[in-house]
């Protein structure tokens, strides 16, 4: 990771280590908000602002992206070659990927079809899990 930084332009330091380290054991869908209770729990001294900006980092230099659920919390996913589609909870706000390559494969020919030279896809489905289903019953 510190050699990719640098490439990038960036110096790893250790404040930044621990929270590109934390984001990605997450290994889900993360607010900031939760990802600056994980690292708090390893570094009390590290501040809410220091996770923020780095996890902008983390964007920027394309290892994760913004994903936006309609429920204003700007959540983060690691990017991965994997294709691949977003469940969210509107009730508990769980998010489950979900394999999307034969709906990719779909909206790239009805893209062609129309004439348009699609740049990438962005599948994001909500309603309501089991559990919360269950619950509301």
């Amino acid at each position: 990771m510190k050699e990719f930084l640098k490439t990038k332009g960036f110096k790893m330091t250790p404040q930044r280590e621990l929270v590109f380290r934390s984001f990605f054991e997450l290994g889900r869908h993360v607010s900031v908000d939760e990802l600056y209770e994980r690292v708090r729990q390893k570094d009390r001294s590290i501040g809410y602002s220091t996770v923020w900006r780095n996890l902008k980092l983390i964007c920027k230099v394309g290892l994760a992206e913004e994903v936006n659920m309609g429920d204003g919390i700007t959540r983060y996913d690691r990017i991965t070659r994997d294709l691949h589609g977003h469940l969210f909870c509107v009730s508990c706000k769980d998010v489950v990927e979900f394999k999307a390559e034969t709906m990719a494969q779909f909206l790239a020919d009805k893209a062609r079809d129309l004439d348009f030279e699609a740049d990438g896809f962005k599948i994001e489905i909500q309603g309501y899990c089991r559990k919360c289903r269950k619950k509301n019953r």
